[in-house]
């Protein structure tokens, strides 16, 4: 870990996070996230600007959307609006997804920031391995740099906390019903789904083929959002909401309220068998080392296709070919909400094998670059170099 001054020994901000919320709540999450890891575990004076603050709130109940500034984990959160102006600027800029920040603080970060980087979105492309890292001549004489995370090794990594690992140790094995208690969630007592994403019509053949072709208890937990929409629809329950329970057979179906992002990674722990949509939740879902099926933010080019495949392929690792077809068969049916026949049961049939290369694809990545370790040591190496 990059050493720094004490807190107390740096005048205005380490880190300036821009992040602008499109939707679906992906980009709040990882800045947010990375805001915390910056300041948790590097020690780091982090400022986050979101234009958005009631999306934040889903994810942190503390913050109050009606404030400008306010300070919560030792993080200043800034309401970005066209009027919001800051001096003096931070050292180290990062610009969440492509974000473009005001012109005037562009104009003014020779002045101070010696380090820019452009945070892309998740992939595990071949590609990102050329263009991770370089540099683009900017009009105010800087030069920014893009960041790539990734679950390849050639690449800017994913983000993880210092002490996640500990954590769901812990958790695993004292605190399940302590915190199943204390957030209203019932326990499983069989195999445990987690349901996650988008609004998808696949939701009615999956639980369908659960209630037809299991004879043991199966626990699903489905968190409100959009994918609560489409399990209304098929359950013909218009009015389920949290706290609801539904009974398909041995199948039974909890809707749970939307989990503070710090209380997420508990409900993953608690599953067997993880749904999860989008970037911050899927990399919650290879750190809780359990198999996964990833609904992807589809795009009109469909290149979003290359881009599943991409992480399937780099999460492989030596499973054999009929687990990792039966994978892939679920994960595509899953994605175009449409799930072929058989596709669970094949899935479920290699489940042992899945769920063990899961916690060795966890090992795996746990073993490449960490991404906020990654931003810490190159700015501080830019820090002490500025021609680099």
């Amino acid at each position: 870990m990059t050493t720094a001054l004490p807190v107390a020994d740096r005048p205005g901000a380490d880190w300036d996070i821009f992040c602008r919320v499109i939707d679906n709540y992906g980009d709040i999450a990882v800045s947010w996230r990375l805001a915390r890891i910056l300041t948790e575990d590097h020690r780091q004076v982090v400022r986050l600007w979101v234009d958005d603050l009631n999306a934040l709130v889903h994810l942190v109940p503390e913050v109050d959307p009606t404030e400008e500034q306010q300070s919560h984990r030792e993080i200043t959160i800034i309401h970005w609006t066209d009027a919001t102006v800051t001096t003096p600027l931070a050292r180290f800029v990062i610009e969440a997804f492509g974000c473009t920040i005001p012109e005037d603080y562009q104009r003014r970060m020779p002045e101070r920031t010696v380090a820019w980087f452009n945070l892309e979105y998740f992939s595990a492309e071949r590609w990102i391995s050329d263009y991770h890292g370089r540099f683009s001549p900017q009009p105010n004489g800087l030069q920014k740099q893009f960041v790539f995370p990734s679950t390849r090794p050639d690449s800017g990594g994913l983000l993880c906390e210092a002490n996640l690992f500990r954590a769901r140790d812990h958790f695993v094995h004292s605190e399940q019903t302590t915190w199943a208690h204390e957030w209203h969630i019932p326990l499983p007592n069989g195999l445990s789904l987690l349901l996650f994403g988008y609004e998808n019509r696949a939701i009615g053949d999956l639980i369908d083929d659960l209630a037809q072709t299991t004879t043991e208890a199966v626990t699903i937990y489905l968190p409100e959002g959009r994918l609560l929409t489409s399990a209304r629809e098929h359950l013909r329950h218009p009015e389920l909401m949290a706290g609801d329970q539904i009974q398909r057979g041995t199948v039974t179906l909890h809707v749970l309220p939307f989990l503070p992002q710090a209380q997420f990674d508990r409900l993953l722990w608690l599953c067997d068998i993880l749904f999860v949509r989008g970037e911050d939740s899927l990399v919650r879902a290879l750190w809780a080392g359990k198999p996964f099926i990833w609904q992807i933010y589809p795009t009109d080019d469909q290149a979003h296709w290359e881009k599943l495949d991409a992480l399937l392929d780099t999460c492989r690792g030596d499973l054999p070919a009929p687990a990792f077809d039966a994978w892939r068969t679920l994960t595509h049916g899953w994605n175009r909400q449409r799930l072929a026949p058989k596709s669970w049961q094949n899935f479920i049939e290699h489940h042992a094998i899945l769920a063990s290369a899961a916690e060795k694809n966890r090992l795996t990545l746990a073993g490449q670059t960490e991404l906020a370790n990654w931003l810490v040591k190159t700015a501080y190496e830019r820090l002490q170099c500025p021609t680099i």
